[in-house]
């Protein structure tokens, strides 16, 4: 190669340096994008099962301006995680009620919702939200919560979910489709799900207490909304409830009753007899409104409610 060539290859590979350099310059110096999230906070009670049920004590625990939300306890009951969002996006936090500290557990530049710990609490399951929207379930462990993995083989979402309930004691697993609005039934080592039903709506399902069978929410086509009862093993889905009002966000005491919030009041659903609602508390007396999703504690002891403070 002549003088002249090695100088114009020399040249150009400069050039491609500096278009790289520029490149990621660029890029490292492009303001992230600021994410909005609601404001809510995150009240903790202590409650009362049995015929009669109370709840006291009520206190806002988060304590800050942001998004605090979707509480779950830990098996132990003496903490519970939640997504907690700063500027950018949210992260995983844990909230100990035995010293009343917050540590951060995740620390991504995706989204992280949904946290509910394994039954031994070594591990933590949670909804990832990462580039192009797309959202799967990932697992931690608490010693190593850098690396994650899938709950689910890739090949069996065929659409991101949106929510989710893992029965660790048979491995099956049931999602909400983030798009498909569909509630759909797989196991954690299976490659394949089975559709369950449409018109599914946006609402965590659960595990029902002292059963196998999952709990989820289903607009009929009536328009009515139900909390809806799956056996797994048959495939079989029997209606529970009309939930109370609107909001479609519940959950389940240990004894096997459904709390709902609307309007700011604090609902009861037992089967039995009466199958009807009954109002427990007025939450806007303890300083909270817009209260809409609630947690209660494994022991059966404690309510965590997500809402705002009030004016």
């Amino acid at each position: 190669m002549g003088f002249a060539a090695r100088y114009m290859s020399a040249v150009m590979a400069g050039l491609s340096v500096l278009a790289v350099q520029s490149v990621t310059a660029s890029a490292q110096s492009a303001p992230r994008e600021k994410a909005s999230f609601p404001e809510t906070e995150i009240f903790l009670f202590d409650l009362k099962l049995g015929d009669t049920v109370s709840i006291a004590n009520g206190r806002n625990v988060t304590l800050r301006a942001g998004y605090d939300n979707q509480p779950s306890f830990t098996p132990d009951s003496r903490a519970f995680l939640y997504a907690r969002s700063d500027d950018f996006q949210t992260d995983i936090y844990e909230y100990s009620l035995v010293d009343g500290t917050t540590r951060q557990i995740t620390r991504t530049e995706t989204n992280e919702f949904s946290p509910v710990a394994t039954p031994d609490n070594a591990s933590i399951s949670f909804v990832s939200d990462g580039p192009g929207a797309w959202q799967t379930v990932e697992v931690i462990a608490r010693n190593n919560p850098e690396i994650s993995k899938r709950l689910l083989p890739g090949d069996t979402l065929r659409e991101p979910i949106g929510y989710y309930s893992w029965n660790h004691a048979t491995d099956d697993v049931l999602y909400w489709s983030r798009y498909g609005f569909n509630i759909s039934l797989t196991h954690k080592d299976k490659k394949t799900s089975d559709y369950i039903t449409g018109d599914a709506v946006p609402s965590t399902p659960y595990v029902i207490p002292g059963t196998n069978q999952f709990s989820f929410v289903h607009r009929q086509g009536n328009e009515s909304v139900w909390i809806k009862a799956l056996d797994p093993k048959t495939k079989s889905v029997r209606p529970l409830t009309p939930i109370k009002g609107t909001n479609a966000n519940y959950g389940w005491s240990p004894e096997g009753s459904i709390f709902i919030i609307e309007k700011d009041t604090l609902y009861r659903w037992k089967e039995g007899p009466s199958d009807g609602w009954e109002s427990l508390a007025d939450l806007t007396e303890y300083g909270l409104v817009n209260a809409a999703r609630l947690s209660i504690s494994p022991d059966g002891k404690k309510l965590a409610i997500v809402g705002q403070v009030k004016p």
